[in-house]
């Protein structure tokens, strides 16, 4: 069924994803890092859990960390611990490996990590997972949902694993997903010389939302599997308040299912809570409001010299060219607008609902 309130497991529950499927089972099959990125709940996950279904993956989801000022290494090892719970099961084999390492210890289906100093070596954990990879004759895939949030990481650096990973374990593909394209890029400081990653070759794969026709054949093909009617202009109305986010998309149809009526209204409703509840933490986190007052004045669109202008007015004072590029650029980073040409735009059409009149 195409209405789903989780991510898709596999491709029967996918809707015309094709060609990013093709492309990053091609990257994982060649590429040692691929990057899929989109803004919020336009499927990343779901193209990603789909795809590699069936093949040997670990699966970190970062996302348990967004809400957190930093993170330290036992919490990242913790998150893979979880993962790794899962699939020792299956795996035993995989455990045998993981046994060898210092810091580590496997007891039938169950993997403990030392804390601290004498946690385990993440370079060490990746060899680990190669190994077992090419005993197998197969490629695993390391996946890291919304891998940006890894910028918080604190007390031990995760790049020089990465590095490490890509330029010698050749059976680990790596793929991290971001909606927050800029934190995640400045994250891996591909361009950085100091950067172990400095002039790798990357994947990268752009999901954007659906253009209105192909909403509308969601839509449609949605109602259709699950034997309902809903009128065209129904349809035609969610289409253009949702502005083709897959996820909201499928939370209305969901909604439609019980009360047609009254889905397009509960839907706006919730998605323009939540946007503003993810603002509001991010302005929290900054610790400055002028966050909300830039992304109001962007929400249709607005030029550099804009927003300094109006800025200047609502404050009274002078403000540096510094100050409003930094503004503008930790907006982007965190994915809450997005640069056109020479205007920055609130790309999210429930945060432009949001912004309005919006208090934190």
């Amino acid at each position: 069924m195409l209405f789903m309130d989780r991510p898709a497991e596999s491709l029967d529950e996918l809707f015309d994803r094709e060609s990013e499927v093709k492309m990053l089972l091609e990257s994982v099959s060649r590429r040692a890092l691929t990057l899929v990125l989109g803004m919020r709940r336009v499927g990343k996950t779901s193209v990603v859990r789909a795809a590699t279904r069936g093949r040997l993956r670990v699966y970190i989801d970062a996302r348990i960390f967004e809400e957190r000022a930093y993170i330290s290494y036992d919490d990242l090892l913790g998150a893979l611990r979880s993962e790794l719970r899962r699939i020792l099961p299956l795996h035993r084999r995989l455990g045998e490996l993981l046994g060898r390492i210092r810091g580590v210890s496997v007891a039938g289906v169950d993997v403990r990590f030392e804390m601290g100093r004498r946690a385990p070596n993440i370079s060490e954990l990746l060899e680990a997972f190669d190994q077992w990879a090419g005993e197998r004759g197969e490629r695993l895939v390391l996946i890291i949902d919304e891998a940006q949030e890894l910028i918080k990481l604190r007390g031990r650096a995760i790049l020089p694993a990465l590095g490490y990973a890509y330029d010698n374990l050749r059976n680990i593909a790596m793929v991290f997903t971001g909606s927050k394209a800029g934190l995640l890029l400045r994250f891996l400081r591909l361009e950085d010389p100091d950067s172990p990653l400095f002039g790798r070759y990357v994947e990268r794969i752009d999901l954007g939302p659906f253009p209105p026709e192909l909403s509308v054949r969601y839509l449609e093909e949605g109602f259709r599997q699950a034997g309902v009617e809903v009128g065209e202009d129904l349809i035609r109305k969610a289409v253009e308040a949702l502005d083709g986010v897959v996820g909201w998309l499928a939370y209305f149809g969901l909604r439609a299912l019980r009360s047609p009526r009254t889905a397009l209204e509960e839907t706006l409703e919730y998605a323009t809570r939540l946007a503003a509840s993810e603002f509001c933490h991010f302005v929290e986190y900054t610790g400055s409001r002028r966050y909300i007052y830039v992304a109001s004045i962007c929400r249709n669109g607005a030029r550099w010299s804009e927003v300094k202008r109006h800025l200047q007015a609502t404050e009274g004072r002078p403000i540096t060219d510094y100050e409003v590029t930094k503004l503008l650029s930790n907006l982007v980073n965190y994915g809450f607008l997005e640069k056109r040409g020479d205007l920055y735009v609130v790309a999210d059409p429930i945060l432009r609902k949001a912004l309005e009149g919006l208090r934190c």
